[in-house]
This record gives structure tokens, sequence and C-alpha cells, in this order.
């Protein structure tokens, strides 16, 4: 049976400006827990919370919705996570660990590319399939409710709250099994373990 973990992994930037990183632990390894009794009442499963609010950096936050393992892509985890992100808000440089698909609900999300090469799909959520390729680093694309973005692990980028409202972007990603979810550049991180 899988069971699956969150951390928030802090660092502390020579700046002194501190630094968050989430990350989530695939435990798909096996465990030696045995597997849940189906004639067992529903009142003895863990009570269901409410989602956790991490977060990241000043004025952005995330949820994780899902994380779960995919039989289509061995080691590899499928996640589903919103993110808010208040006005003028931003966060660090940083890369996931696989292929990143977001798509914006609502206000004007700024993303700025730094190294690799993402790709635009304006209107996406009314079914626009035509697609723009960003290559030059340091241009900032400016996002809209609809609008959406994906790109793979190369990536390095940074985004933030471009508008004057608070902007919702919701994120799915297929991320290597085990590695944080957000890996900030410049910054060491410890690869996330199985629970026992």
């Amino acid at each position: 049976m899988s069971r699956i973990r969150s951390r928030i992994l802090l660092a502390a930037g020579s700046s002194s400006l501190l630094l968050s990183s989430l990350a989530i632990a695939d435990t798909t390894a096996a465990t030696t827990e045995p597997e849940p009794d189906p004639a067992a009442s529903e009142s003895s499963a863990a009570p269901a919370g409410p989602i956790s609010v991490i977060e990241l950096a000043p004025g952005v936050t995330a949820e994780v919705f899902a994380a779960v393992p995919s039989d289509r892509a061995p080691d590899q985890t499928v996640y589903l996570a919103r993110f808010v992100f208040e006005p003028g808000s931003e966060i660090f440089p940083h890369n996931h660990p696989g292929t990143a698909v977001i798509g914006v609900e609502s206000g004007t999300w700024g993303w700025t590319l730094l190294e690799g090469t993402a790709h635009v799909v304006r209107g996406a959520a009314a079914g626009n399939t035509e697609v723009e390729d960003i290559t030059e680093p340091g241009i900032e694309v400016l996002l809209e409710v609809g609008d959406a973005i994906y790109y793979e692990e190369d990536v390095v980028h940074t985004a933030r709250g471009a508008g004057d409202a608070e902007t919702v972007v919701w994120a799915s990603g297929v991320f290597t099994a085990g590695e944080p979810i957000l890996m900030p550049v410049d910054m060491e991180m410890a690869p996330t373990t199985s629970a026992p």
C-alpha cells in the first residue's frame, strides 16, 4: 500500500532571505503494512483533514491536492496542485523533476524563463491548441485566465503575481518519484525518502 507524506524543506540563503520549498515523498515502495480489510468499518479509516496550505515564499502558497504513482510512467508520480500568488509576490528561481503543465484560473501571472524552452498555449481552456515557444532567457510572459504553459525538467524559471488581484494557477506534473517537486536553483536539496 502507498503512503504519501509532505514536508517543507527550509533553507536560509546567504542574504538572510528564507526560502521554502515543497517536497512530497512518493512512497510507492513496498511496505510491511498489512492491506486494509475491506470488511473493516469506514469509521476506522484515517479522517480526511483540510488541505494543507504551505507558504513557498512571501505571498506565494501551495496546496497539493493529489500525488499518485503512475502505472504508465514507472518511477514517476503524478501531482495536482493549486498555487496562489498575491499581487507583487514572486517565487525564487527553480525547476521541477519532470513535465509540468500549468493553467491560470484567475488573475495575471508573470512567468520568466531563465534556462530551457517552455511552451505557451493562449486560451487553452477555451480549446485553443496553437503553441508559442519561449526560448529567450529573461523574457517575462504574462499569462491570463485560461492560458497554459508547459515545460520539462531542464527549464529554470521564476513566477510572480503580476496583476492587481490574487492570481490562482493549477499545476499538474509527472515527476520523478522521491524528488522534491520544486527544486530551487543554487540550493542543495536532499532527496526525499520512502516511509518505513
